[in-house]
């Protein structure tokens, strides 16, 4: 098949039509003229691989890394920077319409200011001859780490990952590693040593202790600027918040130096250890954390009138929206990672009469098709 592409779409996706077909391409550009061939279909719909580039966009420029369009790590190196972001904004405007039928523009986009070397956490494959890397693709098989490391890691981590030894590496298993607020870089899942039980991360002064599977946010470079924007929303102090999915308690301590009371629901059960270690660490005497389902939980709470959720790839379920509704807050912060599932859960709290009255774009994943969004609900 030979096509243009259209425009980048959500994953990463080039865009384009070949005959009665809507065709979605990997690693192009919009503006692309590709030569490609199917690798799966469904109906009229047709995912392809680039055979051959026959008229390169203006977009299009030489990925730095030298295993980017077989590794699975990045999406959009093969774009400026200016243009990875100007094709997110796109995509997301476009999930939002197309999705939760809402027309709208983004308040403020937040690049990266770094697109390189931003991630303090990742996960790495080993494969039988013992070498790290990431997986391709939509495939299981691994993909080995170039000579220079993952570009998307810090230098430092990149060089610890290069001097593992050998006979430390468990072929066929994965690795955790963390870079901790010290820059000292840490192991879980080598076969010589045990990783701590947690280690110190910071974000905006503020501190974080955090254990080797609770979530923090990944983007070092952009923690202090993300918790700024999440306190800028809410009209006024608020007198009691409560923080959904709260994780190791990022938002919710950041958050609660200006609000009168704040809990935070996590089901994790380290995650809520480490959250309860912020607040003492961080000397909050105005924040609990209790550990349990969202979705059930909140059933049972009243009386806060800000709320911020900031859930999983999946988004809210139902009986979360539902109870989200019930509980009615005059302000609810969003932050999402997975555009598709907000558009659909903004869609349900404007139905429920929320008006979404600011949306932000965070670039906490450059390189990659992810963004971040961060937005605000009001009671209409």
């Amino acid at each position: 098949m030979q096509l243009e592409i259209k425009k980048i779409v959500h994953g990463g996706y080039g865009l384009g039509f070949f005959e009665d077909a809507t065709v979605f391409v990997p690693y192009a550009a919009p503006g692309d003229t590709v030569e490609c061939a199917p690798v799966r279909e469904r109906k009229k719909v047709v995912f392809a691989r680039i055979e051959r580039i026959v008229s390169p966009s203006p977009m299009r420029r030489e990925p730095e890394c030298p295993v980017f369009g077989v590794c699975g790590g990045c999406h959009l190196q093969h774009l400026g920077y200016e243009d990875e972001i100007a094709v997110k904004t796109q995509a997301v405007l476009e999930d939002l319409s197309r999705i939760g039928r809402i027309a709208t523009v983004f308040d403020r986009v937040i690049p990266s200011p770094s697109r390189y070397g931003y991630r303090n956490h990742a996960v790495f494959k080993v494969d039988e001859e013992r070498r790290p890397g990431f997986l391709m693709r939509e495939s299981e098989s691994l993909v080995p780490f170039p000579p220079a490391g993952c570009l998307l890691l810090p230098e430092a981590m990149r060089a610890a990952i290069a001097a593992i030894p050998p006979e430390a590496l468990e072929p066929l298993t994965e690795v955790r590693v963390r870079m901790d607020k010290f820059g000292n870089v840490n192991f879980w899942g080598l076969l010589d040593r045990v990783g701590p039980p947690e280690i110190l991360m910071e974000a905006g002064s503020l501190l974080y202790p955090v254990g080797p599977d609770s979530f923090f946010q990944v983007n070092t470079l952009l923690g202090a600027e993300l918790q700024a924007l999440v306190r800028s929303l809410p009209r006024g102090v608020p007198r009691k918040l409560l923080d959904l999915y709260c994780g190791a308690g990022f938002f919710t301590i950041a958050l609660a130096g200006t609000a009168g009371e704040a809990l935070g629901i996590e089901r994790d059960r380290g995650a809520v250890r480490n959250a309860v270690a912020a607040a003492r660490l961080n000397r909050l005497s105005n924040v609990k954390f209790r550990r349990g389902d969202a979705a059930r939980e909140i059933g049972g709470l009243r009386d806060f009138d800000l709320v911020l959720v900031d859930p999983p790839r999946l988004g809210l379920p139902k009986p979360l929206l539902a109870g989200l509704v019930r509980l009615r807050p005059a302000e609810i912060v969003f932050v999402s990672c997975d555009p598709p599932t907000f558009a659909r859960d903004a869609a349900s709290l404007i139905e429920a009469g929320y008006l979404l009255s600011g949306l932000n774009l965070v670039d906490l994943f450059p390189a990659t098709y992810h963004a971040e969004i961060v937005a605000i609900f009001r009671r209409g």
